[in-house]
């Protein structure tokens, strides 16, 4: 006697847009609501940017108040990141690596900066961030 084979069908087009709604739902994650990660307000007066071995700062915007900010950049891996501030690259110039840290202090009018990495392709590779400044 042979065995029972069991046909297969196709989902088609109504399961397929079912179990690809599934599929995204169960990989959606958690935690962030699907928008930008804005970091905290400054702490003691110091702005405080997490580079890490992603390429990538711990948030997408900062905030900060205007007049003299200090920046403390922090590294939480071991790849070389610079942080700089777009028009103001003369400035301030901050440099981490192996989990180090480093600060800097320059003065900031109110207004829209954009912050980045300018170590190759890494802002290329999207290691830039907002920094809003009221």
């Amino acid at each position: 006697m042979r065995p029972k084979t069991t046909i297969v069908k196709p989902l088609g087009p109504i399961g397929a847009v079912v179990a690809t709604a599934l599929l995204v739902g169960a990989c959606g994650g958690g935690g962030d609501s699907g928008g930008s990660r804005v970091g905290g307000e400054p702490e003691d007066g110091v702005l405080r940017v997490v580079a890490d071995d992603t390429q990538d700062f711990d948030a997408d915007a900062y905030l900060a108040s205007a007049g003299d900010v200090t920046v403390e950049y922090v590294q939480s891996g071991f790849q070389n990141h610079t942080l700089m501030i777009e028009g103001l690259e003369d400035q301030m110039r901050l440099e981490v690596e192996n989990g180090g840290r480093d600060s800097g202090t320059v003065t900031l009018q109110p207004g829209r900066y954009i912050i980045y990495c300018d170590v190759a392709g890494h802002r290329d590779g999207g290691m830039e961030a907002r920094l809003l400044v009221e």
